[in-house]
């Protein structure tokens, strides 16, 4: 079990401020390789919210990287999320920006799949 802060940079030009997040992360992996993520957001004594970060909020999410059997080199995603952003965002900035930042998620979940299984 872990207690992450996760940051994300300015986007847009800026309209969208940088976010911060506190989860509280716990993963596991099953005897058929399945590995399993899952995590919901914590408020934590040691985790205040810092200056010029907009606090967001994720309600319980995760994902499971299940193996393709017979094909090492592949691996089935189930994910599931959703994410308060916080903030005074209009809907349609939320929407523009929300894909290239879960893009950027599976990205770094490919590296970290492969650091894993080398």
């Amino acid at each position: 079990i872990l207690c992450i802060l996760t940051t994300t940079p300015s986007a847009c030009m800026r309209i969208i401020s940088p976010r911060e997040f506190v989860d509280v992360v716990v993963m596991k992996q099953y005897e058929d390789g399945t590995m399993q993520s899952a995590a919901t957001n914590v408020e934590h004594p040691l985790c205040l919210p810092q200056p010029n970060f907009v606090r967001g909020f994720n309600y319980p999410c995760g994902c499971f990287c299940i193996p393709v059997p017979g094909e090492p080199d592949r691996t089935e995603l189930l994910t599931f999320f959703q994410t308060d952003l916080g903030g005074y965002l209009p809907q349609t900035v939320v929407d523009s920006f929300f894909p290239s930042s879960i893009s950027g998620f599976y990205s770094n979940l490919t590296k970290a799949v492969k650091a894993l299984k080398a």
